[in-house]
């Protein structure tokens, strides 16, 4: 279904975030008026308001399905919410504005980036690749840009766009290059269980027809899970596009650039460059030139909260990865700091996601790192870490807060180590946001956060 089609019958948009707002706009613009649906309906319909539009809103359970031919709902909004079950039966049909987008830019060059870590980075540097290499490119999707702001531009030479699992899971045309950066265990309350997790990201693959996909190498469950794609390209630590061991990024066999120029922590930052690279080539049809890569490494100073150094503080490194909201993904943050003195402030919301790639890659570090772990559901994590890290010379202590865990990191982590504000799980409910969160760890360190000293603000003993 492409946006037209969706506008042609009663519409409903379910959720007013920024994208469920963008799509009421475009609505209004072509001569339809959407209801709205939202869990808070006073505040969704103050925010119709502010945008100078006084539309009708419901609560979901007061929606009547019957007098609705589509609905569209927002990435928060689970698919597996039983009154979307109710709006099906009663004949609407359910979908996404990423997946009215890619349906209305099919047989355009698009790059999706998606997987379970790494997707803003590798979107960012595929879209800086594309762009230094004579491409007029536009980077959208998940990573801030809603797809819904593409409508009224002009077309780019190239879309790259980042996809969400949540995305992903409507989706019923898979664009033409998909880069997968890696599958493990996530958003569980939200997809209902782990398999469940895995079919829908992977739906921007299997919607079809099949276009070229790259796939990150180092992770054992995308490469097995897309097996048998007949237009796979493998990258990372072994494939077309490859991080050989003395940190070269080379294509096809040639060195193309020195990955220690990219200047980010951490191999998965390096699997992540060899990700965009690929994506750019298969998207171009051609390699990248090594100046093109150069200029675009050269330029890149990272993403904020993505293990993104803020600046040391009486010989501490303090690293704000306040994205890293699964245990896989800061244990691959954990690993960028091998050798070197850690303390990791963990802990957020429990979804019930397997803790063990975060303790067993605690466990490994050497030399053995200090966890403090945040409330509310610090039960779990801490034991599994007690149990394990313990024993292997490391410490677990739980802590109030950011503010108390930082001055605890600042009091224990010896000159020339490294504090790690790596959640490994979601920001609960309430709590604002991982934008929120790193701006109380980089308020409680006395550092700016986008890195550097805070003017004016005191640091704390």
């Amino acid at each position: 279904m492409r946006l037209a089609e969706a506008l042609a019958g009663r519409l409903a948009i379910w959720g007013t975030g920024q994208e469920g707002l963008g799509l009421a706009v475009l609505a209004l613009a072509r001569g339809v008026e959407p209801l709205l649906v939202d869990d808070r309906p006073a505040e969704a319909a103050a925010r119709a308001r502010a945008l100078g539009h006084d539309l009708p809103v419901v609560a979901p359970g007061a929606a009547a399905w019957t007098a609705v031919d589509v609905v569209v709902r927002s990435p928060g909004v689970s698919r597996y919410r039983p009154e979307l079950g109710a709006a099906r039966a009663a004949g609407a049909r359910v979908t996404t504005a990423m997946a009215l987008w890619l349906e209305d830019v099919a047989g355009e060059r698009v790059v999706a980036v998606t997987g379970t870590k790494g997707k803003s980075t590798t979107a960012a540097l595929t879209a800086a690749v594309l762009a230094a290499d004579g491409w007029d490119v536009e980077l959208l999707g998940n990573i801030g840009v809603p797809v819904t702001t593409a409508y009224d531009r002009p077309p780019a030479g190239v879309w790259v766009v980042e996809v969400s699992s949540f995305q992903a899971a409507d989706v019923t045309r898979t664009p033409g290059v998909v880069v997968l950066t890696g599958l493990a265990p996530d958003h569980l309350d939200w997809h209902g269980g782990v398999e469940a997790y895995y079919r829908d990201k992977l739906r921007l693959v299997t919607a079809g027809p099949p276009g070229e996909l790259a796939v990150n190498a180092a992770s054992d469950e995308a490469v097995r899970r897309t097996a048998g794609h007949a237009r796979r390209t493998l990258y990372g630590p072994t494939g077309r596009v490859r991080a050989a061991p003395d940190g070269t990024v080379e294509l096809d066999g040639a060195p193309l650039i020195d990955g220690a120029r990219l200047g980010l922590p951490g191999r998965h930052n390096l699997d992540n460059l060899c990700g965009a690279v690929a994506g750019a080539l298969l998207v171009a049809g051609r390699p990248p030139t090594p100046g093109a890569v150069a200029r675009a490494v050269d330029g890149f100073a990272g993403l904020p909260s993505r293990c993104m150094p803020l600046g040391e503080r009486d010989g501490r490194t303090f690293v704000d990865d306040a994205l890293a909201s699964n245990p896989s993904a800061t244990a691959a943050s954990v690993a960028a700091f091998a050798g070197r003195p850690l303390t990791v402030v963990l802990g957020g919301a429990d979804r019930g996601v397997d803790p063990e790639p975060l303790v067993a890659a605690l466990t490994a570090h050497r030399p053995p790192p200090t966890a403090l772990v945040l409330p509310p559901d610090p039960e779990r994590l801490a034991g599994a870490l007690t149990d394990r890290l313990v024993a292997a010379g490391g410490v677990v202590r739980a802590v109030a807060d950011l503010g108390e865990a930082v001055a605890v990191a600042a009091s224990c982590t010896p000159p020339g180590g490294v504090v790690l504000f790596s959640p490994g799980a979601p920001t609960p409910e309430g709590g604002g946001g991982y934008r929120a969160r790193s701006r109380a760890f980089a308020e409680a360190a006395g550092l700016d956060a986008a890195g550097g000293r805070a003017p004016g603000r005191p640091v704390p003993d």
